[in-house]
């Protein structure tokens, strides 16, 4: 019988931080919560002036910032130390600029290949991706085939197309929606493997299931859960509940 390869944790969290426009000590809270290795942001700030922000909510929080920037439309990635960072960036998704008439929000993605320590080494590299996906249907399934694990990686992240896809995001959408289905054909719902179904949105009171962690099935989910608060904590930090995937990596290939 041959021996069982080693594994190791790598925590993963999803939040929508709606601007930073709450109470900034409660999401501090949250994060610290979370206890994650890798954190999945939407909504963060990109105006002008705004990039400290960001870092100084990182390092508040004994983060730093993996992707970040404008083309990812508010989208971006926090690690933590023990996180080996093998390439972050992030992209911006094909969107119009009027519809209607009316301006329409851009919309990116934030990504990172990241592995984790094991004994004796590293653990096989794992490509997360933060999204944002929109408040149009016909968007929204466009993205997702944009961002299924099948389709082309441009950029930094690339060498890595091959490497199992961790998504975590808003996905603006229920169970029922066309681009969660499509994901959801190639990628796990880390909640549903886990028995851990809960709402997310709003965070006052949660009836909508949006923020999720989508898993690819060579990776093992332990635990899904949204961190442990003193009430009202969640509620002031943002309007979306976070997300907490815990899952199981195994040693490089290599």
């Amino acid at each position: 019988m041959a021996p069982s390869r080693p594994t190791a944790r790598l925590r993963v969290a999803t939040l929508n931080v709606r601007e930073l426009l709450d109470d900034s000590r409660a999401l501090r809270r949250v994060l610290r919560a979370a206890e994650a290795d890798v954190v999945c942001l939407q909504e963060v700030p990109t105006h002008p002036f705004s990039g400290h922000r960001l870092g100084d909510l990182a390092a508040d929080v004994g983060l730093w910032v993996a992707a970040a920037g404008r083309a990812g439309a508010g989208t971006a990635m926090l690690a933590a130390a023990r996180v080996d960072v093998r390439a972050g960036q992030v992209r911006a998704l094909p969107t119009p600029r009027f519809r209607d008439r009316r301006p329409v929000r851009r919309r990116g993605c934030a990504e990172a290949v990241v592995r984790v320590p094991l004994a004796g080494g590293w653990s096989r590299d794992v490509l997360v991706r933060s999204v944002h996906l929109g408040l149009e249907a016909g968007e929204r399934e466009r993205h997702a085939a944009t961002l299924a694990p099948t389709a082309p990686l441009p950029g930094p992240c690339s060498p890595w197309r091959e490497a199992p896809v961790v998504l975590g995001g808003d996905l603006n959408e229920g169970p029922e929606g066309a681009a969660r289905q499509r994901l959801c054909t190639v990628l796990l719902d880390a909640a549903t493997s886990a028995g851990a179904e809960f709402p997310t949105f709003p965070a006052r009171a949660p009836h909508r299931r949006i923020d999720l962690v989508l898993v690819d099935p060579r990776l093992s989910v332990t635990g899904v859960r949204t961190p442990d608060l003193a009430p009202g904590d969640a509620a002031a930090a943002t309007d979306h509940l976070a997300v907490v995937a815990d899952l199981l990596v195994t040693a490089d290939d290599a």
